[in-house]
C-alpha cells in the first residue's frame, strides 16, 4: 500500500471519530432526543384487550340493615314539688325533744309528669332523718330509691308539732301512776263524768300524780297512717329511654 493511500485512510478515520464524538455529545446534552429516537425505532403497537368479568364475580348489593336506635328525653321534677309519704314502720314513732332519728318514708302515691310519665312511683323509699326544730321535729331527706336506682333528694317536711307525751298523760297512765285498780278506775270514771273535781276524789297523793302528768315531756308523735308531705328543694331531672 502506498504512503498516499495510507494517509487517506487515516484522514477518513479521524473524520469518522470526530463525527461519532460529536453525536455522542449531542445525545448526552439532549436526552429527550435520544428518547425520541429510541421510541421511533422501538415503538410496537399493542392490541387493546377488553376483559369481561364472569357473572359470579359481580358483587351483589344487599338490602340495608335496620338498626334499632335508642332515644333519650329528659323530664324534670321542679323544686317545690310536694310528695305525700307515710312512715315506713308499723308502730308509732315517739321523738323526744332535741332528738335526731333516722327514718325512711314510703311514697304514698305516684308522682307524675305533665305528659303522664310516672317519675316517682308509689312505694318508692325516701331515706332521711327527723331533726329537732323549734316546736317539734322536721323530716329532712337525703335520697330516694326507686326501680333499683338511688337518687340524691333534697327535700324536707313542714314542722311536725310536738305534744305532751301521750304515754304519760293518757287516762290509763294516770290511773296506773295513782295506783288505782281497774274497778276503782271504773268508779272514778263515772264520778268524773259528773263534773266532780278530781282533786276532791283522789286526795293529795293522787293529785300529785296528776300534776306530774301535766308536766310530762314534749315529744313528736309520728303515727303509721299519718301523711307527711315532703317538699323538694331542688329540680330533679329524669332521663326517659325509648327503644324503637
Amino acid at each position: 500500500m502506498s504512503a498516499k493511500h495510507t494517509s487517506k485512510l487515516a484522514a477518513m478515520s479521524s473524520v469518522s471519530m470526530a463525527i461519532s464524538i460529536a453525536a455522542t455529545s449531542l445525545l448526552i446534552a439532549n436526552p429527550s432526543v435520544a428518547s425520541s429516537r429510541r421510541s421511533q425505532y422501538n415503538y410496537q403497537p399493542q392490541a387493546t384487550q377488553t376483559r369481561f368479568s364472569s357473572p359470579q364475580s359481580i358483587p351483589t348489593q344487599s338490602a340495608p340493615t335496620q338498626v334499632a336506635q335508642v332515644f333519650r328525653s329528659t323530664l324534670s321534677l321542679p323544686a317545690g314539688q310536694a310528695i305525700a309519704t307515710k312512715i315506713n314502720r308499723p308502730d308509732t314513732l315517739y321523738i323526744a325533744t332535741g332528738e335526731t332519728v333516722a327514718a325512711s318514708l314510703l311514697v304514698a302515691q305516684d308522682i307524675v309528669a305533665k305528659n303522664g310519665t310516672v317519675l316517682i312511683p308509689a312505694g318508692a323509699v325516701i331515706e332521711g332523718q327527723f331533726v329537732p326544730v323549734e316546736g317539734g321535729s322536721m323530716f329532712v331527706s337525703q335520697r330516694f330509691t326507686s326501680r333499683g336506682a338511688t337518687v340524691s333528694l333534697q327535700a324536707q317536711s313542714a314542722l311536725i308539732n310536738d305534744m305532751k307525751d301521750p304515754r304519760e298523760t293518757g287516762a290509763g297512765a294516770i290511773l296506773t301512776d295513782a295506783g288505782i285498780g281497774g274497778a276503782a278506775g271504773a268508779v272514778l270514771g263515772g264520778v268524773l263524768r259528773g263534773n266532780v273535781q278530781i282533786v276532791d276524789i283522789l286526795g293529795g297523793a293522787a293529785a300529785a300524780v296528776l300534776v306530774g302528768n301535766v308536766t310530762a315531756p314534749q315529744v313528736t308523735v309520728i303515727e303509721p297512717n299519718a301523711v307527711i308531705n315532703v317538699v323538694t328543694k331542688q329540680t330533679i331531672t329524669f332521663a326517659v329511654r325509648d327503644d324503637f
